[in-house]
């Protein structure tokens, strides 16, 4: 955008616009989206450190998986940040040099065991992904949870056996 004549860089700029609209309280999901299209159009370097906090102490990242994936704990926030940025943007994964060289004697052996917290952030990941596409499964979670739920409890209501007040008869 205008990082040549501001000596900011693409990323600060996303950082200031997506902080400033979240401390407004107008960032909703559907801002944000057309925030990152506009931003990934301008060749941000999606990998850079973020240093910028809302009022209420929150990075860019937590701000942006907070936003997109409401409701959702955070666990790792850097890496729901950028699967929601690979899903909007469609930046592919930051690849190590090694992986995207071929290597013949690597294809020959066997895949390396796999940490427990690679699996976790995996499938993490492909639940975000899945949530972001509007995958059906969650809303067989959410009707079977409602059927489950108990009726309410008998408290006061004032409308039962309400009556009209009574009119003064002259």
């Amino acid at each position: 955008m205008a990082s040549k004549t501001t000596g900011i860089a693409p990323l600060q700029m996303f950082e200031s616009v997506v902080i400033r609209l979240y401390d407004g309280g107008v960032l909703a999901p559907a801002v944000l989206e057309r925030v990152i299209g506009a931003f990934a159009q301008a060749d941000v370097d999606w990998h850079d450190t973020v240093q910028g906090r809302s009022v209420d102490g929150r990075s860019l990242h937590e701000i942006v998986a907070l936003t997109m994936l409401p409701g959702q704990p955070v666990r790792s926030a850097s890496a729901s940040f950028m699967t929601v940025i690979e899903h909007i943007a469609g930046v592919a994964p930051d690849t190590d040099e090694k992986a995207a060289q071929p290597n013949t004697a690597r294809r020959k052996k066997t895949a390396p065991p796999v940490d427990e917290t690679e699996v976790e952030s995996e499938s993490e990941s492909q639940e975000l992904l899945a949530q972001l596409s509007g995958d059906g499964r969650s809303s067989k979670r959410r009707r079977a949870t409602e059927q489950d739920r108990p009726a309410g409890s008998r408290g006061y209501n004032p409308f039962v056996n309400a009556r009209p007040p009574r009119s003064k008869k002259p």
